[in-house]
């Protein structure tokens, strides 16, 4: 028996590829284990797409127009009580829901709340945002005032965002600062 290096008999073969009975079985199994591959990615990349379609589309289609103005003095001492009216105005031809006001903890860190006029039908705060729900309608034109009635706690220039949402959170933003100053002794005026 002569013994052939692997070189030699793809030399002799008569195609010039050495084919083996087995070979056929992995190259089918391979095709099949690639095309599944191919087509389970073209799938799901088509769910993922149709998915963030849809997302967007639930998102674009309500874009908030609300006018949103804040009223408050630029510093107060501390103890003082003061209102923080918050105005928010329907600009759109069509009614619009204001879902909730988030105002970030930067913001009230230097102050206690009182009290929130109307009153919202619940509070939460997560992740440095206190979220006030309302889910009140607004018709075109029609403003929503929410007052929040607050202390100077703490000494310093406090500021923080003001969001007013919808109900996919889609909002409208004004940045807010107020300056808490130490509270100036009885009979002298600053």
């Amino acid at each position: 028996m002569v013994r052939l290096t692997v070189a030699e008999w793809v030399l002799q073969s008569p195609h010039g590829v050495v084919q083996f009975p087995f070979m056929d079985a992995v190259s089918q199994r391979n095709k099949t284990i690639l095309i599944t591959a191919l087509i389970t990615m073209v799938v799901t990349s088509l769910v993922w797409l149709g998915i963030g379609a849809v997302g967007y589309w639930l998102v674009a289609s309500e874009l908030p127009e609300f006018g949103l103005t804040v009223d408050h003095p630029n510093t107060v001492h501390v103890g003082e009580d003061f209102t923080l009216k918050v105005s928010v105005k329907n600009e759109g031809s069509s009614d619009l829901k204001l879902e909730d006001l988030d105002i970030y903890d930067d913001l009230l860190d230097g102050f206690e709340v009182v009290s929130v006029t109307p009153k919202p039908r619940s509070t939460s705060s997560v992740f440095g945002i206190r979220t006030h729900v309302f889910s009140q309608n607004l018709a075109p034109a029609e403003i929503f005032d929410i007052e929040f009635e607050l202390r100077g706690k703490n000494t310093g220039q406090w500021g923080g965002d003001i969001d007013a949402c919808t109900r996919l959170q889609t909002f409208v933003t004004h940045y807010t600062e107020i300056e808490v100053m130490v509270q100036p002794p009885p009979g002298k005026a600053e």
